[in-house]
């Protein structure tokens, strides 16, 4: 008799299984999430080089509330072999994409905000195909997309469907100005570390009106900049009060446009209104970083 199917199935990278004792443990996961379409796909060849770049292991993750519970039988769901063969395919993407990355699968049955949350609070950062094609799956796929990211306590990496070759030369972009002078700041320092990780510039523009004579975080002061990421080549813009569109004409095509998350409504049950017109209509990958009041409840995560 096959044995019931556990909370979480999870099938190791055989190489991992090779590491020598007394070695330091592996940094924590980039998580991302599948769900059987080219979009997620998409994802998992991004996450696999972002966590090249962080020499972090990397987490395939599949939510299947399909799956339900085991068969009376006791033994696994008929519906298994579908789940395993999803992860197994982003696995194969994953390998190809970065070889020397320590890669894994998981299948959760159940909900796939909640699996990913909870996937969020234990990884580094979580990443997610979105695409506005209209196709029915990937829809849904755009809607789970933005329910992470507006509860997330760890930084959302939301990739569109590929439509064209990668901007060559362009800098990675922080946007500030959303939500509080905190949350500028742990935007600031997510941007920082990620353009260094990557080798390219950064450009920093900021949306807040200021009017201040004093700078009233250090991210409003060039000469600060300077001090702490001496090596790191930044331009610095403006564009206050900007709408939504002009925040995507400033920024497009970038490897990376990073924002934070913002409060959104009531316990943090959907993202504002402009965060998801980006999402719907932006090319590039977007970073979502948690606001800070996030980090103040215990579930904080890494700067970069």
């Amino acid at each position: 008799m096959s044995a019931p199917l556990a909370p979480t199935s999870r099938e190791e990278d055989a190489n991992a299984a090779s590491a020598k004792d007394g070695e330091d443990p592996p940094g924590r996961e980039v998580v991302v999430g599948v769900d059987g379409t080219e979009v997620g796909l998409g994802a998992v060849r991004w996450a696999a080089q972002e966590a090249a770049r962080r020499s972090a292991p990397l987490r395939i993750l599949h939510a299947a509330p399909y799956l339900g519970h085991p068969a009376a039988t006791g033994g696994p769901p008929p519906e298994l072999p579908r789940a395993r063969g999803i992860t197994a395919v982003a696995y194969t993407v994953a390998r190809h994409t970065e070889p020397g990355v320590q890669s894994s699968t998981e299948v959760v049955p159940g909900d796939p905000v909640t699996a990913l949350l909870r996937a969020a609070a234990a990884g580094q950062l979580v990443v997610l195909g979105s695409s506005t094609t209209g196709a029915a799956d990937e829809m849904v796929l755009a809607t789970m997309a933005a329910k992470v990211a507006a509860r997330s306590p760890a930084p959302v990496v939301i990739v569109p469907r590929r439509r064209g070759a990668e901007p060559e030369g362009r800098p990675a972009v922080a946007v500030l100005g959303v939500g509080d002078r905190a949350d500028d700041e742990a935007v600031a320092l997510f941007a920082a570390a990620t353009a260094q990780r990557s080798g390219v510039p950064l450009s920093v523009l900021q949306t807040r009106s200021s009017g201040r004579t004093v700078p009233a975080s250090w991210v409003d002061d060039l000469d600060e900049w300077a001090q702490r990421f001496p090596d790191l080549t930044v331009q610095h813009s403006e564009l206050p009060a900007a709408r939504a569109n002009q925040v995507l004409r400033a920024t497009c095509p970038s490897p990376l446009i990073m924002i934070s998350a913002g409060h959104g409504t009531l316990l943090h049950r959907s993202l504002d209104g402009p965060h998801l017109w980006l999402l719907r209509h932006c090319t590039s990958p977007m970073a979502l970083i948690p606001p800070t009041d996030r980090h103040a409840r215990g579930e904080a995560a890494p700067p970069g």
